[in-house]
């Protein structure tokens, strides 16, 4: 067993816990939001805010991507105090980009509103109280790239994971209370948490001793970090249009509470992807570092431990979901039952998406950032056409099926890339006991389930954990190799290590 894959266990256990935690949280803020305040102000926020959040990505100006590829490097030639003052300008920069973006937005608010508003809703008093929300957003993410960049995720994951989602479910209780059930308890919770999030994740920057005083030739230097990080930003501002346009294009041509039920079944959809996105948060600077060693036997043995762990768990995602996919949607109101089809769609994309690991992450960490860009532009073109046809016909079931050809396009072209410049693939024999697992559990609750139906919440308690050991039990028999019993150990005894600190 590699050193390299330790390590990265070792860290993406900590973001796995993490996101299992913000998943909980996470989800019973949503119902709580849903529940009490409609698809309609769901909607109208869930549009708003999607709008705001393409900001932080410009304004980063790619720097969360550029220092997890610059701070393992000079963190290996132990150039300390060159990283921390590289550190201390980044955040000096993005947060003066950050505060000339929001007041861009609020001086223009109007106009920008009539710009999204497709309906008659007026959304420019919105785009006022949501816009300094941009500056806490950024300060978060670069934070997000510093913690990775040095390999330690911890502080943001307990930030990101815990801190801000339980902060959202008391601030939203407190507000729910005190304003009633309107637009602005959501828009107060999210102000809260963030900027609390934010105070704590700047206190441990300041902890760690990352800042340090900016010297001339520091800042000299530091035009290489941006000219490598500005592919990056449009990298990242395309991908984050290509995910995004479905719901501000379903925000114009239809309704705010269609905005509010898709916002549902896509965070539903997409839940199961929090493994991948906990093993790149530590493998990205480990392809960074195993790529200038040489050692790309290691990164391709990683690349295919990775890969499967995180198409393993998406399988099941799947099949839990075309199984009880109306149960899921009717949790959050009897209006969000119109979104079950487009539940099964966005998980069909969301496997698709998880189905080539991290192949654009060892693209960008291997000095190919460029790909990166040409392919979201061409998503993008791709997403923007289907969802102007698909749209105006099929309502919100037509936007997910644009995502799930677009992200299938993107994900293909990626791997195919990878596997042209270094000859390494993450396939092996090994997924058909996967999807062997995944048809054994499936097809036993599936016909349990047609014989013993009872309602939507009743069959959500029975058959989700049914299904769970079902799929465990076949997987653990015969689906695991050492290197996946030694990851599971690893985030086993990472559970149990941290229910003893508590104890």
């Amino acid at each position: 067993m590699g050193s390299e894959l330790k390590n990265v266990t070792k860290q993406s256990s900590i973001v796995f816990i993490g996101k299992i935690l913000g998943l909980v949280f996470g989800l019973l803020f949503n119902l709580i939001a849903a529940r009490f305040l409609g698809a309609e102000v769901y909607g109208q926020f869930t549009l708003i805010f999607t709008f705001i959040s393409f900001f932080p990505m410009l304004a980063l100006l790619g720097l969360q991507q550029g220092l997890v590829y610059y701070l393992p490097k000079m963190t290996e030639e132990k150039n300390y105090n060159y990283r921390n003052q590289i550190i201390s300008i980044s955040y000096i920069f993005v947060l003066l980009v950050s505060l000339l973006f929001t007041i861009l937005l609020i001086t223009n608010s109007e106009w920008i509103g009539s710009l999204l508003n497709g309906s008659e809703s007026d959304y420019s008093y919105i785009i006022k109280i949501l816009s300094p929300l941009i500056i806490l957003l950024v300060l978060s993410k670069l934070t997000q790239g510093v913690f990775r960049g040095i390999k330690d995720i911890k502080p943001f994951v307990i930030n990101q994971d815990i801190i801000i989602p339980i902060l959202k479910i008391i601030s939203l209780t407190f507000a729910l209370t005190l304003l009633g059930t309107t637009l602005e308890t959501l828009v107060l919770s999210f102000y809260i948490s963030i900027f609390i999030g934010v105070l704590y994740l700047i206190y441990k920057v300041h902890n760690k001793k990352l800042f340090s005083r900016i010297k001339i030739d520091a800042l000299k230097e530091y035009k290489k970090v941006l000219i490598y990080s500005l592919p990056l930003m449009f990298t990242g501002f395309l991908g984050f249009i290509s995910q995004k346009t479905d719901i501000l294009m379903i925000g114009y041509f239809l309704t705010d509470e269609e905005v509010g039920v898709y916002r549902i079944a896509l965070q539903i959809g997409t839940l199961s992807g929090f493994i991948l996105v906990a093993f790149n948060m530590m493998f990205a600077p480990t392809i960074s570092s195993l790529f200038h060693r040489g050692d790309m036997k290691e990164l391709e043995s990683m690349f295919k431990t990775i890969t499967k762990w995180v198409v393993i768990v998406n399988l099941f995602a799947f099949s839990i979901i075309l199984l009880l996919n109306d149960e899921i949607m009717y949790l959050f109101g009897e209006e969000f039952l119109i979104g079950s089809t487009v539940l099964v769609i966005i998980a069909c994309g969301q496997l698709v998406n998880v189905g080539v690991g991290s192949s654009g992450y060892i693209l960008i960490m291997t000095g190919y950032s460029m790909y990166g860009m040409y392919i979201n532009i061409l998503i993008v073109v791709i997403n923007i056409v289907l969802n102007l046809m698909l749209i105006p016909n099929h309502g919100i079931s037509g936007a997910a099926v644009a995502s799930l050809v677009s992200v299938a396009l993107a994900n293909i072209i990626r791997l195919l890339l990878v596997y042209k410049l270094y000859r390494i693939h993450p396939y092996s024999f090994q997924y058909i006991n996967a999807i062997f697992a995944v048809l054994i559990s499936f097809v036993s609750v599936y016909f349990i389930k047609m014989v013993f139906t009872i309602s939507y919440i009743v069959d959500l308690i029975i058959y989700v954990p049914i299904t769970i050991l079902l799929f465990s039990l076949v997987m653990y028999l015969f689906g695991l190799s050492n290197d996946d019993k030694f990851i599971l150990y690893k985030i086993m005894d990472k559970i149990k290590g941290n229910k003893t600190k508590n104890n």
